[in-house]
């Protein structure tokens, strides 16, 4: 009989490295301990070869914990002909292989997965019940929403926090009442082991655009100590203006966390007037608040703010707020700026360099100083500083006539300055 990990004759299979083919055959191990590491390693190395090898040992081995291990591995390499098997593996004797299925089926957004994942919703275990529901919501049926929804009002803190988290990712926005009215039970009858459900609500709200919730997370943002930042972000994304006056109240807070997440709601917002309250903190002595202050501005297309933006870019004594000052100058727009910031492309700092791309193509004149600070940013030897060179260049090209703000969005995920920084984090 061939292995699972032999070349076929006709050299059709992919080569097996000998990491993998050392563990493929250790699942063939009397020793359970050893089968269990070899099917661990095969998910961490992501093997798609050994993928049938780990359905043989989820159908026939009898060791638990060995068929967990391998029902784990399956999820982690991905391949979508171990669905069925794990679909199986959901009839289980043991819990812990039920469990480890439905998380599987979960990271292979298996929607082949979906009745068998209902039913388990009504496990004996708790924990299988949670996995499955971790995977409906993972397998992007909008639909699926309506069968946890009525699951909401259970008693256990667990589960409800489990069963919001799936509803926010099926973006079931029938939930939203429902999930106002909680906040407000929480709120007005706060608990000692309230806050993790607390605060799933509110990131919930946050993510569904809801509205509805505004009031709500306005009173959490004034009372409920330990998710006030958070309510404060998600009025951010929710959009409504009604939350500025809480948000400017939020800026004079002994809390960072919260001035910072104020800060950055109150630039998604656009709120009118606060520009001059935000410009105070481009002094604060926390670089955060400097950083985020900054790039709020940028978007705020602050005008009043690019002297002192200048003078950050060029002399901010922490290497992370400079470049952050150079986007932020790049998006208001004012071509005059351009004087200061051609000199930078000669910066010791790598990072304004590369933010100095995408200000330079935003606001470029035509002149040959920015053509040639330009040219040497994209011929620049550290590698990221020229990548985003590259990538301005390009933006400019596609979408030469789009005006700024629309360029560079405040969460555009390919920005490598947002990643960098994690700002709003």
């Amino acid at each position: 009989m061939r292995k699972d990990w032999e070349v076929s004759q006709n050299g059709s299979s992919p080569p097996v490295s000998p990491v993998v083919r050392r563990c493929i055959e250790n699942l063939e191990s009397p020793n359970p301990r050893q089968r269990s590491q070899a099917a661990g390693e095969l998910g961490e190395h992501h093997a798609v070869e050994a993928v049938p090898a780990l359905i043989r040992v989820l159908n026939t081995d009898i060791n638990t914990y060995v068929r967990t291990a391998a029902a784990e591995a399956l999820g982690h390499i991905g391949d979508s002909q171990a669905t069925f098997p794990l679909v199986d593996a959901m009839r289980d004797s043991s819990s812990f292989v039920r469990r480890a299925a439905a998380i599987a089926l979960g990271q292979l957004e298996a929607k082949e997965a979906q009745v068998a994942l209902i039913h388990a919703l009504d496990d004996p275990n708790l924990y299988v019940r949670r996995a499955a529901i971790n995977a409906i919501g993972k397998l992007g049926i909008h639909d699926l929403g309506k069968v946890l929804l009525s699951r909401l009002d259970t008693g256990d803190p667990r589960m409800r926090r489990t069963i919001i988290t799936a509803l926010r990712r099926l973006k079931t926005n029938d939930a939203v009442p429902t999930m106002v009215e909680m906040l407000e039970g929480y709120m007005n009858e706060p608990g000692p082991r309230d806050l993790p459900v607390v605060k799933t609500l509110v990131i919930a709200l946050g993510d569904l655009h809801a509205k509805e919730a505004v009031p709500v997370l306005i009173a959490a943002v004034r009372g409920y100590v330990g998710a006030r930042s958070l309510a404060a972000a998600a009025l951010g994304q929710i959009g409504d203006v009604q939350a500025c006056p809480v948000l400017v109240e939020a800026l004079a807070d002994p809390s960072a966390s919260l001035r910072l997440a104020a800060l950055r709601s109150l630039g998604r917002l656009a709120c009118p007037g606060t520009a001059s309250i935000i410009r105070e903190f481009l002094t604060s002595g926390d670089p955060r608040l400097r950083r985020v202050a900054a790039i709020t501005l940028g978007h705020l297309h602050d005008r009043d703010s690019i002297p002192k933006l200048i003078e950050i870019a060029r002399e901010d004594p922490s290497p992370l707020v400079r470049p952050v000052a150079v986007e932020a100058l790049g998006l208001i727009g004012d071509a005059r700026v351009l004087e200061h910031l051609v000199p930078l492309a000669k910066d010791t700092n790598a990072y304004v360099r590369a933010a100095l791309s995408q200000a330079l193509c935003l606001l470029d004149d035509g002149s040959p100083a920015v053509e040639q600070a330009l040219k040497k940013l994209l011929g620049d030897e550290v590698h990221h500083v020229a990548s985003a060179a590259q990538q301005a260049k390009e933006t400019q090209r596609e979408r030469p006539h789009e005006e700024i703000n629309t360029v560079c969005e405040p969460d555009k995920k390919g920005s490598w300055l947002r990643r960098l920084l994690h700002l709003g984090r």
